[in-house]
């Protein structure tokens, strides 16, 4: 494939960037993980917190942002034509780089990420394409499992056929060529879990009405979810020539105002555990929601490294219920509520008093992180909002360190 002569020009930049100072000084901030998600989730390092009173801070960006920084480009062509990919995440993590003040830095990797339909897509999930945002699950068709009969005739998952699998294999084969040497492409690992997943293949009514009135039918659900799971990555490790990854659990529909700390234990974390085994280590847990109740049952996961507590979860409830102190913290704040209408004072303490409850019940590493930014007033406007929380909350930091 021929590179176009922009996206030469953009690997240089990138490149030349990414030996800088300030990249460096970035790149300390985290333990190397190569990891194929598109938000980028540092790992703190282990005792940094507890032993430096380090906090790194991550930001990040929703993709439809960038129409309001780069002009009129399709976020359809980007999720399934390989250059425009390429040329989009070039351009997009570039200008983060320069103008966002955090500590993400500039890694020698260039992911492939095919949004959230990916996983549901394998199992016959239909996916809408838009030019204006990341593409969505389709709920209006009849999801694929109506009953025992619908989850035995459903196919194997055809590694190179299957849903979404084309369009991956198709974006990882051509950002591959076009980097070369330059950058380490990572292909799409299965980030959902199986809950997630079977949400939308059995439906996402009947199956919280299964997790109460037919319990024995969700777990043979999700047991076929996550036999399928483990055949993906065994045809992902026999393509790549690269042993099975540790996993990534994301679980944005675990949320106890969607299901009962009770369901969770007896009916989802059976198969979450079973994932923990296969992959040996879980990398990252996470969740949008609140997982307040269910952070003492999350935690009994084997190999469990990292786990995103949510704007929308008490962390006081999650920390003084487990055990932080081999574990690292992902404490994410509310887009809106404390960041772009929050006041300076608001943040500082918000940001506080995370710190002082992650030395009251000895976290061994933390990262503070804001994600979810969308467009609200003009880029300009909204980098300096986003400035501003990182420079309050690099402050806080540096103050609770030295206190």
């Amino acid at each position: 494939m021929q590179v176009p002569d922009d996206i030469r020009r953009l690997l240089e930049e990138y490149l030349t960037l990414s030996e800088s100072e300030e990249n460096q000084r970035r790149l300390r901030c985290w333990e190397p993980e190569v990891v194929a998600r598109d938000q980028w989730h540092g790992r703190p390092r282990l005792g940094s917190f507890r032993e430096e009173g380090a906090a790194p801070i991550q930001v990040t960006i929703q993709y439809p942002f960038y129409k309001s920084v780069f002009g009129p480009f399709s976020l359809a062509e980007v999720h399934q034509d390989p250059v425009a990919y390429l040329r989009f995440n070039l351009r997009r993590m570039i200008w983060v780089f320069r103008q966002v003040q955090d500590d993400i830095p500039l890694d020698r990797v260039m992911f492939v990420y095919v949004c959230s339909p990916f996983e549901p897509s394998f199992f016959g999930v239909p996916v809408h394409w838009s030019p204006d945002h990341d593409p969505l699950i389709d709920q209006k068709p009849r999801p694929p499992v109506q009953s025992g009969d619908d989850l035995e005739k459903l196919p194997p998952i055809d590694f190179y056929r299957s849903g979404m699998m084309p369009v991956a294999l198709r974006i990882y084969e051509g950002v591959k060529e076009m980097v070369g040497e330059h950058l380490t492409v990572t292909f799409p690992e299965w980030l959902r879990s199986p809950f997630g997943v079977a949400l939308y293949v059995r439906g996402y009514s009947d199956m919280l009405v299964d997790l109460v009135g037919n319990p024995e039918f969700s777990h043979a659900v999700m047991a076929r979810i996550v036999q399928e799971r483990q055949a993906w990555f065994e045809a992902r490790a026999r393509y790549l020539g690269q042993p099975v990854p540790p996993a990534s659990i994301f679980n944005d529909e675990v949320d106890v105002s969607v299901i009962s700390p009770r369901h969770y234990r007896n009916v989802i974390l059976p198969h979450e555990q079973e994932l923990s085994r296969y992959h040996k280590r879980i990398s990252y847990w996470h969740s949008c929601g609140n997982i307040g109740p269910l952070a003492r049952d999350i935690t009994t996961l084997p190999g469990l490294e990292m786990l995103d507590v949510s704007g929308w979860t008490d962390p006081e409830q999650v920390l003084s219920t487990i055990d932080a102190s081999n574990l690292r913290i992902e404490r994410r704040f509310k887009p809106i509520d404390d960041l772009q209408d929050a006041s300076p004072e608001w943040i500082a303490q918000r940001v506080r008093g995370t710190l002082r409850l992650c030395r009251q019940h000895n976290v061994s590493a933390v990262t503070l992180r804001v994600s979810g930014i969308q467009h609200w007033e003009n880029p300009e406007a909204d980098i300096a909002k986003v400035n501003q929380w990182i420079g309050i909350a690099r402050r806080v930091v540096e103050d609770e360190t030295k206190s």
